[in-house]
């Protein structure tokens, strides 16, 4: 017997193919999954007695919606209804759209898991779910919106920054590296998804691993702190590094999922997301020594996948925020990458970088060339996203020692003698939250105080947003 939570699985590998198929910046595609799980949360929870705090107000309902049935039309809908925003927002991106997914797609699988649950054509009971769902799913929208419209708060997110953002050609300050102008700029000022902006606004989420003292351009790079992370991102990054050990490379692309066609950095932790429901038993019901289901395997399902979507949409907040607006909007630090650093290193000042003008990062496009993310270095969004991921994971299971086995969609991933891309084994989330933000220094687009920084704050911002499940 399929358990009940499968529905949510179901919805969030439609999801991961709608990501795969449209690409762009990380921040967007994280929205989309948030509002999509939210809204088939909030339709379980309301109607299975509100067993967890509401997301938003109650919706009246008329008839007999199932809670499953409602949540498949609320994915439905919630994806639905910005999609072409999303494939609009990611033309013309490092790794956007090529093959946009058609809506119809969408359609046809919200009906299709629909006749699955109820083994018939139409019924009262579907018709009376696809209204409670889409009421649902307008509620989430409404509160969290994407299209530019709807909010001025979203205004340019659809804009790459032109002209580029370093005016003055500062040494220290980021700059196209060949894969486009800057990403998603403005996506830093995105309101946080449900988190009280009067009590944990967005300024409350600063990384503090670079001291405050040396933020600015002249004086961080001038300092030992860069020097070493200059070093060693050059020694163990490069594409023909001799020091980064075989397993290191393999963690490196192992993580990396930046490439049109995967399911990004997001969509790689939804994935692990579904391999620890499954081992643990939350998509079933656990029954009390009643008979009465204890823990309802939709309700954890929904709740889990919920939890887990806002925490990584509240970090990619909080990780754009680092990137192009600290230590203040007027006089922002927007860090280069390491290829620009070891680059132009005898233009920073320092006596402990030597340049390498011919110096170029292990990660690659399918074609073999050479490139790093196109957003400022610090923080690592990767990072951020696992950290923020580790959190959720950790609440919600209420342990961080959970042992699991992971897998990658990076088309550079080294494979065994059958072809299949390896996996990696990992004890704890929190073991794999920091491989994740290490492995962008052996890729080399990433110092190691990135990966520090946006562990930080992806703890912080994922704990605060898990609380709110509870």
């Amino acid at each position: 017997m399929t358990p009940p939570g499968n529905i949510v699985i179901a919805w969030n590998n439609i999801y991961l193919d709608v990501v795969r198929r449209i690409g762009g910046a990380p921040g967007p595609l994280s929205h989309m999954g948030a509002v999509m799980h939210l809204a088939m949360y909030e339709a379980v929870n309301q109607l299975t007695g509100n067993t967890y705090p509401n997301v938003v107000a109650p919706v009246a309902k008329s008839g007999t919606p199932d809670p499953a049935i409602s949540a498949a039309y609320a994915a439905c809908y919630a994806l639905t209804d910005a999609l072409d925003f999303y494939i609009r927002l990611s033309k013309g991106m490092q790794g956007g759209t090529i093959n946009p997914f058609d809506p119809y797609q969408i359609k046809a699988g919200a009906e299709l898991h629909a006749k699955e649950l109820i083994n018939s054509g139409p019924t009262p009971i579907d018709q009376d779910s696809d209204t409670f769902g889409k009421a649902i799913a307008k509620a989430v929208i409404d509160k969290f919106p994407i299209k530019k419209a709807a909010s001025p708060a979203y205004d340019g997110l659809d804009m790459n920054e032109k002209p580029p953002l370093n005016p003055n050609g500062l040494a220290g300050e980021w700059r196209d590296t060949g894969s486009g102008p800057a990403l998603t700029p403005h996506w830093g000022k995105v309101p946080l998804f449900l988190l009280d902006p009067a009590t944990l606004p967005t300024s409350h989420y600063e990384p503090k691993d670079i001291p405050f003292a040396l933020f600015d351009y002249s004086k961080l790079l001038k300092s030992e702190l860069y020097a070493a992370q200059v070093r060693e991102v050059k020694r163990l990054g490069g594409m023909h590094s001799t020091d980064r050990t075989p397993e290191q490379t393999e963690i490196a692309i192992f993580w990396a999922n930046d490439l049109n066609g995967t399911s990004k950095p997001p969509g790689q932790l939804y994935t692990i997301t579904q391999t620890i429901a499954k081992q643990q038993g939350t998509l079933k019901d656990h029954l009390a020594n009643g008979g009465t289901p204890a823990k309802k395997g939709l309700l954890e399902t929904a709740r889990l996948f919920a939890m887990v979507g806002t925490a990584m949409v509240n970090a990619s907040v909080v990780a754009w925020h680092a990137k192009y607006f600290l230590p203040n909007g007027n006089k922002p630090m927007r860090l280069w990458r390491p290829e620009t650093a070891i680059q132009r290193a005898a233009t920073d000042g320092n006596d402990g970088t030597t340049p390498d003008p011919d110096w170029q990062p292990l990660s690659a496009m399918t074609s073999g060339t050479r490139f790093s993310p196109n957003f400022p270095a610090y923080v690592s969004g990767h990072s951020t996203f696992g950290a923020a991921h580790a959190a959720a994971m950790r609440t919600f299971y209420g342990t961080d020692n959970i042992a699991f086995t992971a897998t990658t969609e990076d088309p550079h991933a080294l494979r065994d003698a059958n072809g299949i891309r390896r996996t990696r084994h990992f004890t704890s989330f929190t073991q794999a939250a920091l491989e994740n933000g290490r492995s962008r220094v052996y890729l080399g687009v990433h110092y190691q105080f990135d990966a520090n920084g946006g562990y930080e704050i992806g703890t912080r911002v994922g704990e605060d947003t898990a609380a709110l499940f509870k």
